[in-house]
């Protein structure tokens, strides 16, 4: 135990960034498998006896603040909503479910809720925002000046909607909105549009019989969509079935599957992820009134039933986590986790490889991941590719080439060991991932601790740049740090929260006893990441053609357009990053030059061309038949 502390204080003080390689997982861990029971999400918490409580000390670096804290410590169970909110004059809210007294119950649950004025965060809350017990809450702005809470009154089975005209001060106002006569609904997502974000979209779900709920129009959970335009008061839209997700196509939609992106350009959307059904978009251009559906990963069992589908062959899908970003020209952003499972025989016990690995990334530019081939059991990440759609993963911190993780894992139900992304947008469209990740070199009481990570793409997720640990400093060494979420927009900064303890798992799902949680708020500085992903003007991607013909057998052409004279160069790699072909003009002048590529000499396969000229560098995929 001292010598690996003594080792991971040594990297955590020398080394903040790493760099994009990536390094897998063994093959020893990859292949551990074991079975799991699969539960609806219930929040009564009704334990057959309660766990002791016992308290941990708060901790934050000089440049972070602790916003709140909570002993209830389950804040999703799977996508997070909503939760932090940069306003246009760099005031911020932040929003979670928070709850201190008599666990496992916690009477006292709701919306925890703090509020940075420009200057400073205001104290600590010591009481929730609602009149009753509730939970998941959503924040965005609301008016010109205003701000609004939506989270959801389980035991009534409703949605609960708290508004103010002046954020950061003021009483609140709380309505509510019921689901269709005869159901109760819960796990609200909301987000408002419009110029001064007066139109409130709201999704839910209806509760499914495993919560105590009958069928909806033929569905065990139906997802539902309202729309309100004077603060919640009422709802020109209420309660709708958006075409693409009824009973034609999923036989139901789980709890938390679903969150929104900050709406941009004239564009709302949501993402739909869930490990055993399809991941799915929902895009609207005219603030509700119409929608356009993209299946992103299709699953090739969108009906499945525990009674009814076994599948032989391991499935790779997503981890039942994800996010989703509209950029300043109105294309939607997707990020995911990924896990494998199996269902071998009826019943609702099933088969996880919990140490499956990664982060997915998709855009409006990108084909969809097609069943035939996402699910490969021997070789899925022949369509997930590092740098590409494969933009996070569990990091080599140590740098020895390995990660070397203890087979000692907690789970978090079906969440990978890198989960919970979160990504957002600055105004040059610039993309900032971050997300959780089970990280080497750490351990508590016998596991490795999640941390959160951070990368970005300075045009628009073409390229990819390092990696850094939000959370490496020396105060968190003995914490677990989980569920972050970032605002959607960026400024100079991101702003990201997220919660930690100091022991791996939740009370909730009974991996521990209740301890005090804390939620943290960072901002990291955007030109932290300038110096290594920014170009500089000798090349950018419009300059750099795609090489031709794409796929090819014999030879394929690349075309570079060189403004002023430089030393040009380029490099072809295979999937793992091993250098197989290069071309070197070396200094050559300004205008067009062609790049030959022998495929002769290549086995066929997916490759990348990296073209240099000077100190940048593009990137591009090609395949080889």
């Amino acid at each position: 135990m001292k010598k690996l502390l003594f080792i991971f204080l040594a990297f955590i003080i020398s080394i903040s960034l790493y760099s994009q390689r990536r390094v897998e997982i063994s093959k020893q861990l990859k292949d551990l498998s074991f079975q799991r029971i699969y539960k609806d999400h219930n929040h009564n918490n009704e334990f057959k006896k309660p766990l002791n409580q016992t308290v941990t000390s708060k901790s934050t670096l000089a440049d972070e603040t602790l916003v709140g804290g909570t002993i209830y410590d389950l804040q999703s169970n799977s996508l997070l909503g909503n939760r932090i909110w940069l306003h246009s004059d760099g005031t911020i809210g932040a929003v979670w479910t928070r709850g201190v007294l008599s666990p496992p119950n916690f009477p006292d649950r709701g919306t925890g809720y703090n509020y940075f004025d420009g200057s400073s965060w205001g104290s600590e809350p010591q009481e929730i925002i609602e009149t009753v017990r509730a939970g998941w809450p959503s924040y965005a702005p609301l008016g010109e000046n205003g701000e609004i809470i939506v989270s959801h009154d389980f035991t009534a089975g409703v949605l609960l909607i708290n508004t103010r005209p002046e954020k950061g001060t003021g009483d609140w106002t709380e309505t509510s909105h019921a689901g269709p006569e005869g159901h109760l609904i819960s796990w609200g997502r909301m987000v408002t549009s419009g110029i001064n974000n007066d139109i409130i979209h709201t999704l839910c779900v209806t509760f499914p019989t495993g919560n105590g709920g009958t069928l909806y129009n033929g569905q065990d959970g139906a997802l539902l969509y309202s729309r309100s335009n004077d603060g919640g008061v009422s709802f020109d839209i209420s309660n709708l079935i958006l075409e693409g997700t009824g009973i034609e196509y999923y036989s139901g939609i789980r709890a938390d599957e679903y969150t929104w992106a900050e709406p941009r350009a004239g564009v709302i959307a949501f993402v739909c992820a869930e490990t055993w059904r399809d991941m799915f978009m929902m895009k609207s251009e005219d603030d509700g009134d119409s929608w356009d559906k993209t299946v992103i990963w299709e699953h090739p069992y969108p009906f499945f039933d525990w009674e009814t589908t076994v599948f032989t062959d391991t499935l790779y899908c997503t981890d039942a986590s994800a996010d989703i970003a509209v950029d300043n020209n109105g294309m939607v952003h997707v990020v995911f986790g990924i896990s494998r499972v199996a269902h071998f025989e009826v019943g609702t016990t099933y088969t996880i490889w919990p140490f499956t690995d990664g982060i997915g990334y998709w855009n409006e530019t990108m084909d969809p991941f097609e069943a035939e081939n996402q699910h490969d059991a021997l070789d899925p990440y022949n369509v997930l590719i590092p740098d590409v759609n494969l933009v996070g993963w569990s990091q080599d911190v140590d740098g020895d080439g390995e990660v070397n993780l203890v087979e000692e894992l907690i789970t978090y139900r079906e969440l990978g060991i890198s989960t919970m992304p979160n990504i957002s947008v600055g105004s040059d469209n610039r993309l900032y991932v971050v997300y959780a990740s089970t990280t080497e070199n750490t351990d508590l009481g016998g596991y490795n601790a999640k941390r959160i990570w951070v990368r970005n793409s300075h045009d628009g997720g073409t390229t990819w740049g390092n990696f850094y640990d939000l959370t490496s400093d020396l105060i968190h060494i003995f914490d677990e740090c989980f569920y972050p979420v970032m605002a959607g927009s960026v400024d100079d900064n991101i702003h990201v929260m997220y919660q930690y303890d100091a022991i791996p798992g939740t009370a909730l799902d009974e991996d521990h006893a209740y301890i005090d949680n804390f939620e943290n708020y960072v901002k990291w500085p955007v030109v932290n990441f300038t110096g290594i992903e920014e170009p500089n003007e000798a090349l950018d991607a419009e300059s750099v053609s795609q090489n031709y013909p794409n796929p090819f057998s014999q030879t394929s052409e690349v075309w570079v357009d060189l403004e002023n004279s430089s030393d040009l160069s380029m490099e072809v790699t295979d999937i793992m990053g091993k250098k197989v072909y290069e071309v070197n003009p070396g200094k050559v002048s300004a205008g067009q030059h062609k790049m030959v590529i022998d495929g002769s000499r290549l086995h066929g396969g997916i490759y990348f061309y990296t073209v240099k000229a000077g100190e940048s560098s593009i990137t591009k995929k090609m395949i080889v038949e």
